[in-house]
């Protein structure tokens, strides 16, 4: 019997030392015990979400960094007086830094897709099924592709769309909408801080048990799962809605196809999907 192995939490095990700290302090709060009024302010909150994310990515996400320097400017103007001159500065280095941020992650997705796209080309050739009942993905970077082609095109306007085994995914203060198309899906870390995700797992599979960690905070996602699956939720929700909508029929699950959910969602929202 295969041993399934989940994938490494870490980005849970911060988030849930984010929520800890923050039960804490409301506890000693409401206990009497003295506790600075900057603690509980909203520069803070800025200040956790830079923190969390910089130790998730090792410290080199430049996201991090500016969410962690922008509420530390505003922790220390607002509550001691501490002040650069940079309040009308403040909004053209945020304009500034968020199309850098999009500039560099766009072009390493684009990047990922056409190592994934190259390496899915070669093996669907060593494929032993019949080239007729395999669907080769093209090189887009390949100068012989036919420009007239459904495989070019379709692959090329799906925005979103991957390949990877492995799911690492965050939505801090935007938006992110993947489809997911490997057909030896691992597991992996979804994060949605003050955003969104729409994930679209109908093109995938999964070869056994594998698990998902979800992390919801101040934000909302949605899984479309295939019907087969056995999906079991394990996450943890502190005011915050898990709805499950799929359309149950025992004879149509699969054993073999166990996906399962842990993390936790906080003033947020997971709702799972299938059709």
């Amino acid at each position: 019997m295969k041993n399934y192995s989940s994938p490494r939490n870490d980005g849970g095990i911060i988030f849930g030392f984010v929520i800890l700290i923050i039960g804490v302090l409301l506890l000693l709060k409401k206990v009497g015990i003295f506790i600075p009024s900057w603690v509980l302010t909203w520069p803070m909150i800025l200040i956790a979400i830079g923190l969390f994310t910089l130790i998730k990515h090792e410290f080199k996400s430049l996201f991090g960094g500016f969410m962690l320097f922008l509420g530390s400017y505003f922790l220390l103007r607002n509550e001691f007086g501490f002040s650069l001159a940079l309040d009308r500065y403040i909004f053209p280095i945020a304009l500034i830094v968020l199309g850098v941020y999009l500039i560099t992650k766009k072009k390493k997705e684009q990047d990922l897709i056409r190592d994934i796209q190259a390496k899915w080309q070669v093996n669907q050739k060593k494929s032993t099924l019949g080239a007729s009942n395999e669907e080769v993905v093209e090189d887009p970077s390949d100068p012989k592709t036919d420009s007239g082609t459904g495989a070019k095109s379709s692959f090329g306007n799906m925005s979103g769309a991957s390949f990877s085994d492995t799911l690492n995914i965050d939505a801090i203060l935007s938006g992110v909408n993947k489809r997911i198309l490997t057909k030896n899906l691992k597991g992996g870390k979804l994060t949605a801080a003050f955003g969104g995700i729409d994930l679209d797992l109908t093109q995938a599979d999964i070869q056994g048990p594998v698990t998902i960690q979800v992390d919801v905070i101040f934000g909302g996602m949605k899984l479309v799962v295939p019907p087969h699956w056995d999906v079991r939720s394990e996450v943890s929700n502190i005011a915050a809605g898990i709805d499950d909508k799929r359309v149950y029929r025992d004879s149509m699950i699969d054993p073999e196809k166990v996906l399962i959910l842990k993390g936790t969602v906080l003033f947020g929202g997971l709702e799972i999907k299938s059709y």
